[in-house]
């Protein structure tokens, strides 16, 4: 019993006095914001925005905020060596929030990354993805976006912003990329993020969404078919604003629209169901989206009393939504990228049917028809007593 004792004793002074040999002190390292991956010839491109220590007490120069650091070889894990061998400190790859691909190697083959991504133990499952198009994720990380310190930080609010505010673009993340890229029925998206402007007025702005088909970039939604894709989407949306015609002016073909005959409508909630009709080698998708909220702007309308009134703004705004959602199938099935889901929605209902079509769902889906039907009830005029009336 005593020899246990000892032996114990001895065990713990050992562990002690060994200590963590792999420890590393905070001035070794340096975190890595955001990284980029990108083509350079026959080579992979690796980018990183490192956050630069910031300025010390009584320092009257702040200095730069950032560093962007690249490097190129054969595959992404030899570029980051090659990167490291250029930093005194080591970088904290786990610590990124935000990857962005470039458009070039997206539409090479997602293969090119993938091993990467799902690999190596330092990148996270919800870090946040982009698509770089007109520019390389170098290109961006140099952009200075006030009052953020840092582009890859700016990115992750800019998206988390206006899915509250504007409610058009889809955030993704790299678990949400895997698994439509792996699964069956359905094909995966990334927001394109571009640099606007020119000097030193140069931004970052979220334009249009990456549409993939199989392991390829096949092409991209423009902003109204990607605000489609989110009312496809139950949940999506949180808050956004569209426009209409005012449905009290006649229409006139090839008749320019005034700009004091628009009016504004905010969208607050809706629900969104698909369901399949198979008859034989027939589909038809048919499409429910129920949706409420208000008018905000308008410069013409002055009788919002009469229930005539508010159905004709919720008949127009039923057209404009519809719309938007129509112009979203239409594009994703010109490139033939199930990004809707339907195959998935077919496998859950219709299990056996699936799987006769799954072997060629891509030209299937792109013939489907689908029939829209749009209920948009008004709730609000933001009014307290009547609208403004001028002299």
């Amino acid at each position: 019993m005593a020899r246990k004792i000892i032996i114990s004793i001895m065990l713990i002074f050992i562990t002690i006095l060994c200590g963590c040999f792999d420890k590393l002190e905070v001035n070794q390292t340096i975190v890595v914001v955001a990284h980029g991956w990108d083509l350079q010839g026959q080579n992979k491109l690796l980018s990183a925005q490192l956050a630069l220590t910031p300025p010390r007490e009584g320092q009257l120069e702040p200095g730069p905020k950032f560093q962007v650091v690249s490097a190129a070889a054969s595959t992404f894990a030899e570029a980051g060596r090659r990167l490291s061998l250029s930093l005194p400190r080591r970088p904290l790859w786990s610590m990124a929030d935000t990857i962005i691909i470039s458009e070039k190697l997206a539409r090479e083959d997602s293969a090119l990354f993938v091993d990467t991504a799902t690999r190596n133990p330092r990148i996270r499952y919800n870090v946040s993805l982009f698509l770089s198009r007109g520019s390389s994720p170098e290109d961006i990380f140099n952009i200075e976006v006030p009052p953020e310190n840092y582009s890859g930080t700016a990115l992750e609010k800019l998206i988390e912003n206006q899915t509250a505010q504007a409610g058009i673009y889809i955030p993704v993340d790299m678990k949400d990329f895997l698994y439509k890229l792996s699964a069956p029925g359905i094909e995966p998206i990334i927001p394109q993020i571009m640099i606007e402007g020119q000097g030193g007025q140069k931004k970052l702005t979220l334009q249009g969404t990456a549409v993939f088909k199989d392991r390829k970039m096949a092409g991209s939604l423009d902003e109204q078919q990607t605000r489609g894709l989110a009312l496809l989407n139950p949940g999506t949306i949180k808050k956004t604003i569209f426009n209409i015609k005012s449905p009290l002016i006649s229409e006139e073909e090839n008749e320019p629209v005034n700009i004091s005959e628009i009016i504004a409508l905010e969208l607050t909630a809706y629900q969104t169901r698909v369901k399949p009709v198979i008859n034989g080698e027939s589909i038809l998708m048919e499409i429910t989206i129920e949706a409420e909220g208000n008018l905000i702007e308008d410069n013409i309308i002055r009788e919002l009393g009469h229930p005539e009134t508010i159905r004709k703004i919720e008949l127009a705004a039923n057209q404009a939504l519809a719309l938007e959602v129509q112009s979203c199938i239409d594009q994703a099935q010109a490139l033939e990228s199930d990004i809707l889901g339907w195959g998935q929605t077919i496998s859950r209902s219709h299990p056996e049917t699936w799987q006769q079509l799954e072997p060629g769902w891509s030209e299937i889906f792109a013939g489907t028809k689908s029939d829209i039907k749009v209920e948009y009830k008004l709730r609000h005029t933001y009014l307290q007593k009547k609208a403004f009336s001028f002299k």
